[in-house]
């Protein structure tokens, strides 16, 4: 276990298929973990879920659209008021593979920001909501570059993380020090069609503004497109190197 705490912010929004199993996943790899869930007007029973998994709650209000700008704000700033400890800023699928240990050996290298290495985690569910498949056992992947971002990081060394637009890139400021050894940070979208295509086409209803200000435009809600992209990324998936646990680990990228 490490000396430090460990805090993670969750980002979310009607999340109730996901966020359990988010909730699992960092438990099980960082049991002692502190986790809050940034909530941005929820309609479904994740607020419920997230708090009955011992989860602090924050509510954030823009008005039932998606407003990227204020999330930049909350991504910058939602940790500042910890002293010391290591810190994750994600969202709900974006599940890093580290665990106490890890963390630990990282403290005394002086570590205080991680390298991770980022997967686009695919499955074959036919159910929206993924009842069909057990999520923390899927390894078929492929390299995706805008996951592989710094969503952990240690304070007090770290002062600033300057995420921009899409919190994909970062300009940390600080006593700045990378891991040497990469860790995968698993995103879980490209889990089964019916549940990318529900994904996509909430989304996109959400990001008609951002859209119009040249964000977010990777939402569609042209299903043959979906369809189309989401066997592309099937068929270009290899396997991960992962434990039982689901902690998946990497070399270097499978590009």
């Amino acid at each position: 276990m490490v000396e430090s705490s460990i805090y993670i912010f969750i980002f979310c929004f009607n999340e109730a298929i996901l966020l359990p199993e988010t909730i699992k996943h960092y438990k099980t790899m960082l049991p002692h973990s502190i986790i809050t869930i940034y909530d941005n007007e929820s309609t479904d029973n994740s607020v419920k879920i997230a708090r009955d998994l011992g989860c602090k709650i924050i509510s954030w209000s823009t008005n039932g659209i998606f407003n990227e700008i204020k999330k930049k704000t909350i991504f910058n700033n939602c940790w500042k008021g910890i002293k010391e400890g290591w810190v994750i800023v994600c969202d709900m699928d974006e599940w890093l593979c580290i665990s106490e240990d890890d963390l630990q050996k990282e403290q005394s290298n002086g570590t205080t920001i991680l390298s991770t290495c980022g997967y686009n985690i695919t499955g074959m569910s036919k159910d929206k909501d993924l009842k069909d498949v057990n999520l923390h056992s899927l390894k078929r992947a492929y390299y995706n570059n805008y996951e592989s971002k710094n969503l952990c990081f240690h304070l007090p060394e770290i002062k600033e993380m300057n995420y921009s637009m899409g919190s994909h890139t970062s300009k940390p400021k600080g006593i700045i020090k990378y891991s040497s050894k990469l860790y995968v940070n698993k995103h879980m979208n490209d889990l089964g069609l019916p549940f990318l295509i529900n994904k996509m086409k909430t989304r996109f209803m959400r990001t008609r503004k951002m859209r119009k200000m040249g964000f977010n435009t990777h939402y569609t809600n042209d299903i043959l497109e979906i369809k189309k992209k989401y066997y592309q990324n099937i068929k270009k998936s290899k396997s991960l190197r992962c434990n039982t646990k689901g902690y998946c680990y990497t070399r270097k990228a499978i590009k």
